[in-house]
């Protein structure tokens, strides 16, 4: 179920949208018309720019005459994925002189009469409490071990911790069964003075991440821009599930920039709503991991990861609109960064917006109150939402040493597909020799890319007795320019 919020001269309005029915700007005006606030489909106009609106009031009045840059109208054969619209994205809709029933709360006068009153009960109820969520959705993350290092190493010795960089995680689910243990002292102790333990059990999830892509992106210190749509990242992730990974959660580093003196927590307001937006999205078991420098007793810094969810709350909360959100990007804003252009007032202005700029310190700001440690609040501490996840480390089974992708250096060339599969043993089949995912997603734009999924998924099944047929061993080795 995707929502949108259709935003008219009368108000704003929910439309839930069933997966597969709402694939077009048609699909979502036909919807429009069935709800009871709609307006016939003929007399509507949709757009993604809020100017629609001001254009529409500006026709109204009288004796003036506006020029106004006139909006994009969307065409009814607009596809939502083209136009990247998401779930809690906003469209613009204006409908000329017709009238529509805009929703309201309904009071049944019967059963609550004028004067009626409710009982501090009643009215601490229906307060949205904010508490901590002791435990994640997951039990564990554990990291291939290269696929880390290769990431760290990347950020703290080529961008040396100034820029943000992002990475998807791909890899495996394990569930079993928690045996949990708790310890009630008897009221009446018998004569051994045991206590009785309580066996509960419980199924969990573990995770695996054997590779982290790390798609094309545009960062500064505060964040990196990524496109989920592009024809690579839709590629790498087809490869990816045919070597038996799925997305399973991303990755990224905090820069040495200065968040100022209120940035106590571990994320900031920005991390904390784009962790919930991908929980959201991909599902209650993602997990979002955060690299970062700390000085250690030695004044020497060292890097470390950290592995973290949002509360199911924080999730729930995110989804019914209660956090401060850029619209465009559907996270906490960030501050400006810091200009160069020699412009004194200009970088005084940028300056006061970054320390007035709570979003990036340790509080999270909300468009609706809550109550917290019962206090009404608009703004909650991120301790509340975060949930840290234990992180492990193993072997991966899916690097060779092929250098990663949309980096400065090293740039990958066919040469290092001769390198990749010399690396590996002599006596590992060639389909096990070819189990690289960013080897794999270099030769998707050397080849047709069936031909390179079907590779991928001789890669999965190498353990099980399955061999790459003897014409794509040719083709690799002839792009390899082995003899």
């Amino acid at each position: 179920m995707v929502l949108l919020r259709i935003r008219t001269r009368d108000g704003t309005e929910r439309l839930d949208c069933p997966e597969g029915e709402c694939k077009t700007i048609s699909d979502v005006q036909k919807r429009i018309a069935s709800q009871p606030w709609g307006v016939p489909v003929e007399k509507q106009t949709m757009s993604t720019d809020p100017s629609l609106l001001l254009l529409a009031s500006s026709s109204k009045e009288n004796g003036e005459k506006k020029t106004m840059e006139a909006p994009e109208i969307l065409s009814p054969r607009k596809t939502l994925k083209a136009l990247h619209l998401n779930h809690g994205d906003i469209l613009y809709m204006a409908y000329g002189d017709a009238e529509r029933q805009s929703t309201k709360m309904k009071v049944n006068v019967e059963t609550k009469p004028f004067g009626a009153k409710s009982t501090i009960d009643e009215m601490i109820a229906k307060q949205i409490r904010i508490g901590r969520q002791e435990r994640g959705n997951v039990a564990s993350v554990s990291f291939c071990g290269e696929a880390a290092n290769q990431f760290q190493s990347y950020v703290n010795n080529t961008l040396g911790f100034k820029q943000s960089r992002f990475g998807w995680l791909y890899g495996t689910k394990t569930k079993k069964k928690r045996v949990e243990k708790t310890e009630e002292e008897e009221k009446n102790k018998g004569k051994n003075g045991k206590k009785e333990e309580k066996e509960e059990e419980e199924e969990i999830t573990e995770l695996f991440a054997d590779v982290i892509y790390e798609p094309n992106q545009n960062g500064n210190a505060y964040v990196a821009f990524v496109d989920e749509e592009d024809e690579e990242s839709q590629t790498a992730d087809a490869i990816a599930n045919a070597m038996g990974y799925e997305r399973i959660g991303c990755v990224f580093n905090q820069s040495d920039a200065d968040r100022g003196d209120e940035s106590v927590s571990a994320m900031s307001a920005h991390e904390v709503t784009l962790c919930a937006k991908l929980q959201a999205k991909y599902g209650k078991e993602f997990v979002t991991v955060i690299v970062m420098q700390f000085e250690d007793e030695d004044d020497e810094m060292q890097v470390t990861f950290e592995a973290f969810q949002v509360s199911d709350q924080c999730v729930k909360l995110y989804e019914e609109g209660f956090f401060e959100l850029d619209e465009e990007t559907g996270v906490a804003k960030l501050p400006n960064a810091s200009s160069s252009s020699g412009d004194d007032a200009q970088e005084k202005k940028e300056k006061e917006e970054h320390d007035s700029f709570s979003n990036w310190g340790s509080h999270t700001k909300l468009v609706k109150p809550v109550m917290v440690e019962r206090k009404d609040v608009t703004e909650v501490d991120n301790d509340f939402w975060i949930v840290a996840v234990p992180i492990k480390d193993h072997t991966g089974t899916s690097m060779s040493g092929f250098p990663i992708e949309n980096r400065l250096h090293p740039t990958q060339t066919a040469d290092d597909i001769r390198s990749a599969i010399n690396s590996r043993s002599a006596c590992s089949s060639y389909a096990e020799k070819l189990r690289d995912f960013h080897l794999l997603l270099f030769l998707s734009k050397q080849m047709d890319k069936n031909d390179v999924l079907a590779i991928a998924a001789s890669t999965n099944n190498y353990i099980d007795g399955g061999e790459l047929s003897e014409g794509y061993k040719v083709l690799i080795e002839a792009i390899a320019g082995i003899a």
